[in-house]
């Protein structure tokens, strides 16, 4: 994701490279759609299979289908097998605590980085959250990001290997914009976006930081990109590709995750609380809403003894078989038990990951101790770390 998961607009007409994209689309409503086969064609989106062995299977996200899709990764792996580096960007909008369904992201950052030794730009767009009045404030969002920074960076990252920076305090990064503004429309912007016209000027101009964002690495360092997103946000990797085509810049590349389900079954937001579980959750908050939490169970025991549930509608074996469960042979055991009734919802999945869910953030906790004693070194630029708790 780079960072636009605050962003849900709708995608209509938009032309690039001679395909005209006339679905009428809303973002939010991909999120809730199963059917990705036709999506991808909808998009003009390659499947992950046919370049998955030049990938290997030895992560779950891969192995498992939660990373399907990409356009242009195969460009990234002929320089990985030419001995050349790349770059990841994927960037985060400023706000209240990370949970959960974020973990998928930027595990997978940290795989990739580990995996193909790769420098990771993370631009915290607290101008995003400004123009699209999420915030009264750029001053709002200044220790939102700090504290941000420290969550994803306790995740796992070395601070060697990440090139964080706040956005609205980079002039390279606007400088870069006001360089990209020639190459794009007001039209076409408005467009890709669904815009009104009643939006201000920033909504339009931030397309152009956007891009400034993603096309940093390649215009500064000779880096080709990766971009690790939703199938939502697609429509900025194509505005900032045309943007790229149009400047001769090495297109960027996508990769395309599926996101964990909520614990009620719909799409997980922060917004909705009890569809998700935050990383700074207190331990009974986290039983709590695991224990609430959707599945493919019966109505009573006896009742799941006797016809088993349904692993596919449950939101509990969608966190075991995306995030929580590495051992395929251990999820099949689990799917097998919840098929035949021999595992129960609330006696004994339910339980097992809350006991993962807790374990994990123990670990986590630990990580951040050592996190914010370096947290300047993760940043271009320097950073107030008196206002960290």
């Amino acid at each position: 994701m780079v960072h636009f998961h605050i962003i849900k607009l709708l995608i209509i007409a938009f032309y690039l490279r001679g395909v005209e994209m006339n679905q009428n689309i809303e973002s939010h409503v991909i999120e809730k759609r199963e059917d990705y086969e036709k999506i991808l064609s909808e998009f003009g989106i390659s499947k992950i299979d046919k370049i998955l062995p030049r990938i290997g299977t030895d992560n779950l996200f891969f192995r498992r289908g939660v990373v399907f899709a990409h356009r242009d990764f195969g460009k990234i792996l002929d320089r990985v097998e030419q001995k050349k580096s790349f770059a990841i960007i994927s960037g985060r909008g400023p706000s209240n605590d990370l949970h959960f369904g974020h973990l998928i992201l930027y595990d997978l950052i940290r795989h990739l980085q580990d995996k193909y030794e790769c420098k990771y730009f993370l631009p915290f767009s607290d101008d995003e959250k400004y123009v699209f009045r999420k915030v009264n404030s750029l001053e709002e969002t200044y220790k939102l990001a700090i504290q941000n920074a420290i969550d994803i960076f306790a995740i796992g990252f070395k601070p060697e290997n990440v090139s964080a920076y706040i956005s609205s305090m980079t002039p390279r990064i606007h400088y870069l914009a006001l360089t990209f503004s020639v190459n794009q429309t007001f039209n076409a912007v408005k467009s890709a976006l669904g815009l009104s016209g009643e939006e201000n000027t920033g909504v339009i101009n931030y397309t152009n930081i956007q891009a400034a964002h993603i096309l940093h690495p390649t215009t500064d360092y000779d880096l080709p990109v990766v971009v690790p997103i939703g199938l939502d946000q697609d429509v900025f990797i194509r505005l900032t590709r045309d943007v790229a085509r149009k400047r001769k810049i090495t297109l960027p590349a996508s990769l395309y995750i599926k996101y964990l389900k909520g614990l009620t079954g719909g799409p997980m937001s922060s917004s909705a609380e009890e569809t998700c579980v935050f990383l700074r959750d207190e331990p009974k908050t986290i039983k709590k809403k695991i224990m609430n939490a959707l599945t493919g169970g019966r109505t009573t025991i006896k009742e799941q003894r006797e016809l088993g549930a349904n692993p596919e509608i449950c939101t509990i074996f969608d966190w075991f078989s995306k995030y929580f469960v590495e051992d395929d042979d251990e999820l099949d055991k689990i799917e097998a038990g919840c098929r035949g009734g021999d595992l129960i919802c609330g006696l004994d999945c339910k339980p097992n990951l809350i006991g993962m869910v807790l374990k994990y953030q123990e670990k986590y906790n630990r990580r951040k101790e050592e996190v914010v004693k370096n947290l300047d070194r993760y940043f271009e630029h320097e950073i107030d770390l008196s206002i960290i708790e």
